[in-house]
């Protein structure tokens, strides 16, 4: 199997970002207490993602920490109080 889905500078690195997306996805079942399907459908919607999704911008380069904090910044702009 030879899919590139993400690349940068004309390399293909969809296992480094696939890497990354998983590791986050382990901070965010460690952080909110839920189990792998719940972080996945809360990361896959998130802006965070989207901007993860474009490599141009080197997100995918950064820690999975940097990653999943700012995540937890955008949810908690984002979400507003009932």
């Amino acid at each position: 199997m030879n899919d590139i889905i993400y690349t940068f500078n004309g390399k293909n690195i969809t296992m480094n970002v696939c890497i990354q997306i998983r590791a986050v996805l382990d901070i965010l079942q460690e952080q909110l207490k839920i189990d792998f399907i719940e972080a996945v459908n809360r990361f896959y919607v998130s802006e965070t993602y989207t901007i993860l999704q474009n490599t141009e911008n080197g997100l995918w380069a950064e820690s999975p920490g940097y990653i999943a904090d700012r995540f937890f910044e955008e949810k908690k702009y984002t979400t507003q109080p009932q």
